[in-house]
């Protein structure tokens, strides 16, 4: 029995190996993040842009969720964070993404993102067709003529697009993903782990951008 648990402990040891070298080591380019090229305009002087790519009923990104909204609590004055939705040309992710520049647009959308996310992960309604959105977001009190109104305006197509341009233009293939100053993407990792690579993007842009000015 002794030997039995002498050897579940050498497993989990060695399971546990690669985070914890990522956690104590510096973040490897090509390994933990990707250079964006070619490199795309970013925030204004010392200031950082962090841009969160991400979609409703991506597992990934629900489970991250909490971890980015303890990180939003603590962002340095500096940086400035922006999400945008996926738009991977699919009717549900389209429809994701249109209702939630039409919420934000509406001044809806801090309100409502919990909810779709629980609505989709923890009651397994996929919110996957128009009928189905409306239904949840008017059981939320939305006026749905107001959404339907701001989903089919100008405001909201326009932004829609430029999320498939940003996306293409940073060659985000999948979500969550995180672009940093225009210049580094990163994502696949998980939790605080994923942050404390965006905040090490953050030191490493502004560390950048300081050097050029002296």
């Amino acid at each position: 029995m002794k030997s039995y648990s002498l050897a579940m402990g050498l497993l989990l040891s060695l399971a546990l190996l690669p985070l914890a070298a990522v956690q104590a080591e510096t973040f490897e380019e090509d390994l933990h993040y990707f250079s964006v090229i070619p490199e795309q305009p970013g925030a204004e002087g010392e200031r950082a842009r962090v841009i969160e790519f991400f979609w409703y009923a991506c597992s990934h990104c629900y489970k991250l969720e909490p971890h980015l909204q303890q990180w939003l609590k603590n962002k340095p004055e500096q940086v400035e964070f922006v999400r945008i939705p996926a738009m991977f040309k699919r009717p549900d992710i389209v429809l994701h993404a249109n209702t939630f520049y039409a919420l934000k647009l509406m001044g809806l959308e801090d309100e409502l993102n919990a909810g779709i996310f629980e609505e989709i992960h923890e009651r397994g309604n996929r919110l996957a067709t128009p009928q189905a959105m409306e239904t949840f977001l008017a059981e939320k009190g939305v006026d749905i003529g107001a959404f339907r109104k701001a989903l089919g305006s100008f405001a909201v197509q326009t932004q829609s697009r430029r999320a498939e341009v940003l996306a293409n233009r940073f060659d985000v293939r999948g979500v969550p993903a995180f672009v940093v100053d225009g210049k580094y993407r990163t994502s696949g990792l998980e939790g605080d782990l994923q942050m404390q690579a965006v905040d090490y993007l953050i030191d490493k842009v502004i560390t950048e951008k300081r050097a050029k000015t002296e």
